[in-house]
């Protein structure tokens, strides 16, 4: 089967970005399980980034007005081979509407993977403008696909919201394995050491909650320390915010790790934490999983259940800083009972049952398949 994935970005496994890392990832399973895969990437630059990779990838730059399509990947279209599945990553890209007209035109079957674009949550800020867009842009685009992937179960209803009639199939995010590690810790860290990695934005993460749950969980007489790995937008005022509460000293803001020093610091800790206010499936908790840390979730990452059925960790009773509390002082009985390692190994588990590569590179394939397209 042939298969282009289009993106805004170069699917680089390493960013931040989780739309990188999925496409990335998905790819080179199809890759390995026979197909003729593509990643097509919009990008202001056209260097390649260094990450080794098993598909071709293809760069194009974004013109100006963005609206329109640049002579490159109109010439890139031109060229497709009748029955190539094209397949668009992520929301409110001005080009995939575009090159959706183009495949439309001229009889080629496309799906999207929206990777939690379309979320409640972030309609939020410019709710107006976005609807909008949706209106006049993505609207005929969200219709004439064939069908559109949710990543996490939460998702359905934001993609039928906007596009009633779709299509929806639920395929999940998933996780390659790792080599169990030892990772020795600084010996002035507190302990239960909990962990955050990720995009350091506020509303969509919850990092308000985490900071000020945190902060009550240290004056009440909690013994831990938290750790934030990434960087954001809303850096400087989880900073303040950490400081203001009087946890600052037990909360150690680490920047933008990449490759073995970011694994090494997740495999460090004693519990890995994402308490999202809206989420798809988080690549991040995933990541820690596969190392064998126990999960503490908001049921917004929509791996709730998950974590539950495999003894993989502590969901929040409540997506607020009052939860955050109530699970950090849970945790901490349970690391002074010694019962985090046997917990970490069922999160392990819980990847590898779940959450392998194999069998959603597998499903998104016979999802074409069973929609007729493809060869």
């Amino acid at each position: 089967m042939r298969i282009v994935h289009i993106l805004q970005g170069k699917a680089n496994p390493e960013t931040l970005n989780g739309v990188n890392k999925v496409v990335h990832w998905m790819a080179t399973y199809q890759v390995r399980q026979g197909h003729d895969v593509e990643v097509w990437g919009l990008a202001a630059s056209m260097t390649p980034p260094p990450h080794p990779r098993e598909y071709t990838l293809r760069l194009f730059p974004m013109t100006r007005l963005r609206v329109t399509l640049g002579q490159e990947i109109k010439a890139a279209l031109s060229r497709l081979e009748p029955d190539t599945w094209v397949h668009f990553h992520s929301a409110f890209i001005p080009e995939f509407p575009a090159i959706s007209q183009f495949l439309k035109k001229h009889g080629f079957c496309f799906g999207i993977t929206p990777h939690g674009g379309y979320a409640r949550g972030l309609f939020r800020k410019n709710r107006l403008r976005k609807r909008f867009y949706v209106a006049i842009r993505e609207a005929r685009y969200l219709r004439d696909a064939t069908w559109i992937q949710a990543i996490g179960a939460s998702e359905i209803q934001d993609i039928l919201r906007l596009a009633p009639r779709a299509d929806v199939i639920l395929i999940p995010n998933c996780q390659e394995p790792f080599f169990a590690r030892t990772v020795p810790v600084p010996a002035n860290a507190k302990r239960p050491l909990i962990g955050y990695c990720g995009r350091l934005a506020t509303q969509h993460k919850g990092l308000d909650y985490l900071i000020d749950g945190f902060a009550t969980y240290k004056a009440e007489g909690g013994a831990g320390e938290l750790w934030l790995i990434g960087d954001g937008e809303d850096r400087a005022w989880l900073e303040r915010r950490a400081l203001e509460s009087g946890a600052m000293a037990h909360v150690r803001f680490l920047g933008i790790k990449h490759g073995e020093e970011k694994l090494n610091l997740i495999a460090s800790l004693d519990a890995f934490v994402h308490c999202s206010r809206w989420d798809v499936l988080p690549t991040a908790c995933l990541e820690a999983a596969a190392l064998g840390k126990p999960l503490l979730v908001s049921r917004e990452t929509n791996l709730g259940e998950y974590v539950e059925q495999g003894g993989a960790g502590l969901v929040l009773d409540e997506t607020s800083a009052a939860g955050v509390v109530r699970a950090l002082e849970r945790l901490q009985q349970l690391y002074e009972n010694s019962q985090l390692q046997k917990i970490g190994e069922n999160s392990r588990l819980l990847v590898e049952s779940e959450f392998r590569w194999e069998k959603s590179a597998k499903r998104f394939v016979d999802a074409i398949a069973a929609s007729g397209s493809g060869v």
